[in-house]
């Protein structure tokens, strides 16, 4: 058994003990997560293999590199981070998650999770045991399609990270993409909050943090976007697009 193996086995119980069972019916987040398309008969079953845990405070760790999958995790509130461990020691962070999405999803090949998730501020999460979850779904094909559409997602926003960019294109890029998520939750698409340090954005578009700091600087200047401390406001959207070459389907 591995140190993650042990640390798993410490963490999950102790979450599991503190969980109430999630209502998907109720939650606002229903129209973009798992349950998207199903009737009333068919929630009720998912909702069984659903537990929402307790809050999570900041830098928490949901589940770490190498321990043995049991969960795939929909964020209730607040955001979480994935990042993955170099050769050399290094953090990279591979995804932010926003409330409704999935994460834990690297996991189902090998069994175990090739990242560790860590809150973002206090957050919580909806725990789903894959195997029930597996099972349900090879019995509910609305449910089947709605995962294969999140994992697809998750896949695709791993892809457009990979690709050649600028760093004024990363950067536009991933503000259109926070813009987009935002706008699909029901919030501002204009004005959201950056709740991830600059240096985590930087590292999650391999960028360094002072050149993070200067395209927000030169974005502001243009009067492209207002900063003001965590907040962004998109003044010119048209502006960003162009300047993003219109990756925004993040």
């Amino acid at each position: 058994m591995t140190l993650a193996d042990l640390r798993q086995d410490m963490t999950i119980p102790e979450v599991e003990t503190q969980q109430n069972q999630s209502r998907c019916g109720q939650c606002a987040l229903g129209k973009i997560c798992l349950p998207v398309g199903l009737d009333s008969s068919d929630m009720g079953r998912l909702e069984e293999i659903i537990k929402t845990t307790k809050p999570y405070q900041v830098d928490d760790t949901v589940y770490e590199a190498g321990g043995q999958l049991r969960n795939v995790y929909a964020v209730k509130s607040g955001m979480f981070k994935s990042y993955i461990i170099d050769a050399d020691g290094n953090e990279h962070i591979v995804a932010f998650h926003l409330p409704g999405e999935l994460f834990g999803l690297d996991a189902i090949h090998a069994k175990r999770y090739i990242s560790t998730a860590k809150a973002i501020g206090t957050s919580t999460v909806c725990a789903i045991e894959y195997e029930s979850l597996t099972s349900l779904s090879l019995k509910l094909p609305t449910l089947q399609k709605q995962l294969m559409n999140l994992m697809s997602k998750e896949f695709s926003s791993a892809q457009a990270l990979l690709a050649e960019q600028s760093a004024d294109r990363k950067l536009a890029g991933f503000l259109l993409g926070l813009s987009t998520r935002f706008k699909q939750r029901g919030y501002s698409e204009m004005t959201f909050n950056l709740a991830m340090q600059r240096s985590d954005i930087a590292n999650n578009l391999n960028m360094a943090p002072e050149t993070v700091s200067r395209m927000f600087k030169r974005l502001k200047n243009e009067g492209i976007i207002e900063l003001n401390l965590n907040e962004v406001t998109i003044l010119d959207m048209p502006q960003l697009q162009a300047l993003s070459g219109c990756l925004s389907a993040f």
